[in-house]
């Protein structure tokens, strides 16, 4: 059968466009949004999967918060979500996977001009409900308290709570600089040289600052001590995810995650890597 023209005009744009535009060279995208507590260590095994696998494209916007990931997944307007917390009783709703992958301790860090190493829970409740307000009172400087604390729901005060039940009956008051993301108690602990606030190790290991952790009631947030138990301030981070709603690039970087390569970031970054179960 012999084409006309107009057919042979059609098949040769047809072989043009697929020629120009093979669906392998279309990079396929995963966002994943979510907490800010996590978003620096997934930055970086998206860099280096997407490295590994430039067909691909793992995304990791700004920080809306687990409770966002969680309803972002589960209004299924993204495929993974982040998060640094349980899923909630309400959340329940959306009947999603959770996936630990690392542990990451949740410290309290002071500026570099505090002399106090350590802090029993009792003192830190007083400091951060304003009862003591001068270092001289916990065996430190001469010098007035700058304290520095993060909104109710952070997953980091969620963690806290757990395990000083008395942080929850904290009011803070208007001397409290109230902050809203990791990064900004990194900068706050590094400008303000006799600060006191909590945060993630693994901010604490990736900011180099001048801010440091201090030993809560003799113990100090080692990676000994976080393995024997002896630590107990330990946050989470996981994945939220639609088992049936996964996508096969979703599933290549959850692989990613757990696997040597992925693990040893983590390592790197001061977070201990949880087996995938």
């Amino acid at each position: 059968m012999q084409l006309g023209m107009k057919d042979k005009l059609s098949l040769v744009l047809i072989c043009v466009v697929t020629l120009a535009c093979p669906s392998s060279a279309i990079a396929e995208t995963l966002e994943i949004p979510g907490t800010g507590a996590c978003e620096a260590i997934l930055n970086e095994l998206a860099s280096a999967f997407n490295q590994q696998n430039p067909k691909d494209r793992i995304v990791i916007p700004p920080s809306i918060g687990s409770g966002g990931g969680i309803r972002l997944v589960g209004t299924e307007e993204n495929n993974v979500g982040r998060v640094a917390r349980p899923i909630k009783i309400e959340e329940m709703k959306y009947d999603l996977s959770y996936l630990a992958f690392a542990m990451d301790p949740v410290i309290f860090a002071v500026g570099k001009g505090v002399g106090v190493n350590n802090l029993t829970q009792s003192r830190l409740v007083d400091i951060f409900s304003g009862r003591i307000r001068n270092w001289k009172e916990v065996g430190g400087k001469d010098a007035p308290i700058r304290v520095l604390v993060r909104e109710p729901g952070d997953s980091s005060l969620d963690v806290i709570i757990v395990n000083i039940p008395d942080f929850a009956k904290i009011v803070f008051d208007d001397t409290a600089k109230m902050l809203y993301h990791d990064h900004e108690m990194v900068e706050m602990l590094n400008k303000y040289k006799m600060s006191v606030g909590w945060v993630t190790l693994s901010t604490v290991n990736a900011s180099k600052n001048s801010m440091r952790p201090i030993a809560i009631d003799k113990v100090f947030p080692s990676r000994e001590n976080i393995l024997t138990g002896k630590y107990r301030m330990i946050g989470r981070y996981a994945l939220v995810y639609k088992e049936k709603q996964l996508t096969p690039l979703a599933r290549k970087f959850i692989d990613f995650i757990f696997s040597d390569s992925g693990r040893g970031i983590l390592e790197k970054s001061g977070l201990i890597p949880i087996k995938k179960r």
